[in-house]
């Protein structure tokens, strides 16, 4: 084990968590759970804008997919048109949709036990932060590996390490872009596809590649 991995767990347990969900570095990612997710929003800005759709995959780094769910959410505001003729959720499809408050705990449930994969996973991880903040809810401790640094490290001779580029590239190509479900599919496909090349990979390893964790409550690791 290095020597950042043995302070990273002193830390840990310093602060009483160690690794609440997070295997040991040395585990082979083959053995690991994960969950790919992904969002819809209703925009851009956090501040303003609203998340309109959760998906989630939990599979196993081996490539076994364990379970699948999808949440549409009523924003509670209206869905510029701009942002309908990306992703095709509309005001219609959503109207009787539960709002976050009541989503985010079953996706929290979900994801128990798991390491997270979001692609750009900061643009994900902002609007569930101010979702969060926004109805006056605690924000957990989740980690979560950006999946965009990691697939540059895995695929360095891509032009664009965008999901639509990379799948097509990859010969991963699906019917179903820019909605949460199907965008999950992507980040896992791909995954397999990079485990193919490095399937000896552990944690450590993993966690280099993407340049770290990060955690869902900003909080270090």
């Amino acid at each position: 084990m290095s020597l950042k991995a043995q302070i990273l767990i002193v830390a840990m347990l310093l602060a009483g968590m160690l690794f609440a969900e997070i295997p040991d570095p040395s585990t082979p990612v083959a053995d690991i759970v994960f969950t790919a997710f992904d969002t819809e929003t209703s925009g851009f800005s956090p501040k303003t804008e609203r998340v309109l759709e959760i998906a989630a995959v939990k599979f196993r780094g081996s490539g076994e997919i364990l379970a699948a769910t999808n949440w549409l959410i009523n924003p509670e505001i209206p869905i510029p048109s701009a942002a309908s003729r990306v992703h095709g959720i509309t005001a219609p499809m959503v109207a009787n949709a539960p709002v976050f408050k009541e989503v985010f705990p079953q996706f929290e449930a979900f994801c128990a036990d798991s390491i997270l994969l979001a692609h750009n996973a900061m643009f994900d991880i902002n609007f569930l932060r101010a979702e969060l903040k926004r109805n006056g809810m605690k924000t957990p401790l989740l980690a979560v590996f950006d999946t965009l640094p990691m697939f540059r490290k895995w695929f360095p001779h891509e032009a664009s390490h965008s999901l639509g580029s990379l799948t097509e590239n990859l010969g991963l190509a699906g019917d179903i872009y820019h909605r949460a479900e199907a965008d999950s599919f992507h980040i896992i496909n791909i995954f397999k596809a990079g485990m193919k090349q490095r399937p000896a990979i552990t944690l450590e390893q993993m966690e280099r590649d993407a340049g770290g964790f990060k955690r869902l409550n900003g909080g270090p690791y």
